[in-house]
């Protein structure tokens, strides 16, 4: 059944140990390698039978979508990065002769276009060997495997040997096509990093599969250790500062070397993974809990990788310390903080749908949706109170993590029911008031990653409100990145965010052809906090307008009513001189709007309720146009925004005050 793959396989093995110079494969494999891949000792994931008997007596909607996912897999249907039900078949290779049908691993499938291969990874150049605006993240996101452990549960659940045999193929496809360092799947560490670890979660659940070819373990093995290998020489720290990529080579790596851990070099690499993961944590965390590349998305993310490791490695007993572990606590506790009343993520930066691994709703998860690592996260940490946060298949992913500790009856506490708070958090720059249904998340924060700012936004004094269950003003998030340079710009532009703009300035300066580095102007600074169980109040300002030759300075404060969900927001902007002032409010998809033709007013409907947004001080000039709305990465939905703009001579100061709230059809909510 195997034997032609074998022969395709030897002859492009042998090919991908020459090529790349970076890559140190001086090592031979051994008996006990390969039988260290078979061990249930090496990752918590490993399906534990008894495990496995009661997902199938308390889950069995979960089975059904989790065999349904795996049948679309089997098809070589994928969905990935806005792109949907697309179907990569290699025509360029020659026919299987089990009919299996070859993947194309190199195609940006929206626009059909086809990365160059056979080239060593070190020698690509996205300027000149790039086919059009092809979106490289496509064949990067399909390479790193994450439907491979949807394979491999469909087969844990259901016995079904086609599951199984389909990892077998396309472990055999992937290598063949993907010779070690050869070719755009080689070329960023971090997406070889994330396939290592999907692939050992994978091998781990997939341990006691015999499988019709004797030799697929030792293949296995052979290919997990050369992406070991590969990820520890061609580490992403070669740049100004270390961020989420070289945090998951570092965690693609122990998922490797946990495998390997009683080999010399599973050692060596457990023990530099630790002693970087303790660094990283001090680095890339920032003392009140978040990420420090001021993306919220990016948190969720860098979240997901912190915990993956400190679980990986208590389990092979080699825990990492408590000051990583109350770093780690901080940053669930940060991301349960700003988390929406639906369950939902503010997309206050940067979002590419960015993942450790998928263990469940593989196909059908909502990118915007972080929950499912709060019960894997209260586990591992210790704290039930995060377990209720959940949501419906939080125990499901946490049984997939490798704990026994949950059933599939867990009550789920309702959203709207979630933890009221009102709490600052400092070094984020973020303010977030949350009570039953009534949210407000102030964002003005640095930018980010040491001042390199890959991942933040234009957002200083930007904000989210949503009013009784409803979001009514939202940030519009990220959409693309390479692939549409204007519409990246403009996602992450001022404009494309709820505050002000002054002469059509960006807060932060943008070089339209750096699509990831912002220039620290803003300079944001925060006047005042406070909070009680009836209001929150956060003042703020930045500096992004003094850089002007008439120099401007925006403050702004923030009221909110945590009792009925009221906003009032007050602009004082201080100048000297003539400038162009602009407003933007962005409105949530399904909010519909229209101007007052009798005052300074836009009324909303939503959900069937009815809000306003009314505003008074020197006069503006509405206009309500089209927008648009990324929920997730490639992904642009219509709505509308507000846009106020004037032309004026300023001496000293202006201010102008705005107001939302909740309003009956007829009645007027500003006195």
């Amino acid at each position: 059944m195997f034997s032609f793959l074998r022969r395709f396989l030897t002859r492009s093995r042998a090919s991908s140990i020459t090529v790349p110079q970076s890559v140190d494969m001086a090592w031979t494999l051994a008996p006990e390698d390969v039988a260290a891949l078979r061990s249930p000792a090496r990752l918590p994931m490993g399906p534990n039978p008894a495990r496995m008997e009661r997902l199938r007596n308390e889950w069995p909607a979960e089975i059904d979508r989790t065999v349904a996912a795996a049948e679309q897999v089997l098809s070589h249907r994928f969905s990935l990065l806005g792109v949907d039900d697309f179907e990569p078949g290699d025509l360029s290779r020659p026919p299987h002769p089990d009919g299996y049908r070859w993947i194309d691993w190199h195609l940006d499938p929206g626009r059909q276009l086809r990365f160059p291969t056979g080239f060593p990874h070190k020698s690509w150049d996205m300027a000149t060997m790039r086919p059009g605006l092809a979106d490289i993240k496509l064949p990067w996101e399909l390479a790193r495997c994450q439907h491979w452990p949807l394979l491999a549960q469909a087969w844990a659940l259901t016995g079904d040997e086609r599951y199984a045999c389909e990892i077998a193929h396309q472990l055999d496809d992937f290598v063949a096509a993907n010779p070690v360092g050869v070719g755009v799947n080689w070329v960023c560490t971090m997406d070889v990093a994330l396939r290592a670890a999907n692939w050992a979660v994978t091998l781990q659940i997939l341990q006691a599969w015999e499988g019709p070819d004797p030799d697929f373990w030792s293949r296995a093995c052979h290919h997990l250790l050369a992406l070991g290998h590969f990820i520890r020489g061609n580490l992403e720290d070669k740049y100004e500062v270390t961020s989420n990529h070289f945090l998951s080579n570092v965690v693609g790596l122990l998922y490797v070397a946990a495998v390997f851990v009683d080999r010399p070099q599973g050692q060596q690499w457990l023990d530099w993974c630790v002693a970087m993961l303790e660094r990283e944590m001090r680095v890339q965390i920032l003392p009140d809990g978040a990420d420090f590349e001021s993306s919220i998305p990016y948190h969720r993310l860098v979240t997901e990788l912190f915990l993956g490791a400190w679980h990986v490695s208590h389990w092979i007993r080699r825990p990492l310390s408590e000051g990583f572990r109350t770093s780690l606590e901080k940053m669930i506790d940060y991301l349960v903080g700003v988390m929406r009343p639906d369950g939902l993520m503010p997309q206050v930066g940067d979002a590419d749908d960015g993942r450790l691994h998928i263990l469940s709703g593989y196909g059908n998860w909502q990118p915007q949706d972080a929950r499912h690592l709060l019960a894997p996260a209260a586990l591992a940490l210790g704290r039930p109170d995060w377990r209720g946060l959940a949501g419906p298949v939080g125990a499901w992913e946490a049984a997939w993590w490798g704990f026994d500790e949950v059933t599939g009856t867990e009550v789920s506490v309702p959203l709207g029911a979630w933890p009221a708070h009102a709490t600052f958090y400092p070094n984020a720059g973020h303010a977030v008031s949350r009570a039953g249904g009534h949210y407000l998340l102030v964002s003005n924060a640095i930018v980010g990653t040491e001042g390199f700012g890959n991942h933040k936004h234009n957002d200083q004094l930007s904000f989210e409100l949503h009013i009784a269950g409803q979001p009514l003003i939202v940030d519009p998030g990220s959409y693309v990145y390479t692939s549409d340079p204007e519409a990246r710009n403009r996602f992450r532009g001022t404009a494309f965010h709820n505050t002000v703009m002054v002469d059509g300035i960006e807060q932060n300066e943008m070089n339209p052809e750096w699509l990831f580095r912002l220039f620290e102007k803003a300079l944001p600074q925060t006047l005042a906090f406070e909070a009680s169980a009836s209001r929150m109040v956060y003042e703020g300002c930045h500096e992004g307008y003094a850089r002007l030759p008439v120099p401007l300075r925006h403050r702004r404060r923030f009221v909110h009513d945590r009792q009925t969900g009221q906003l009032d927001v007050e602009d004082e902007l201080r100048s000297e001189g003539g400038h162009e002032l602009s407003w933007h409010f962005h409105l949530a998809p399904g909010v519909s709007a229209q101007l007052d033709p009798g005052g300074a007013i836009l009324r909303l409907w939503a959900g069937g309720q009815h809000f306003e947004l009314q505003w008074s001080g020197p006069e503006l000039v509405a206009e309500l146009t089209a927008s648009q709305y990324s929920p997730s990465y490639g992904r642009a939905q219509p709505c509308l925004a507000l846009n106020l703009r004037t032309k004026m001579q300023m001496v000293g100061g202006s201010c102008w005050a705005f107001r939302l709230c909740q309003s009956s059809p007829r009645a007027e909510c500003l006195s």
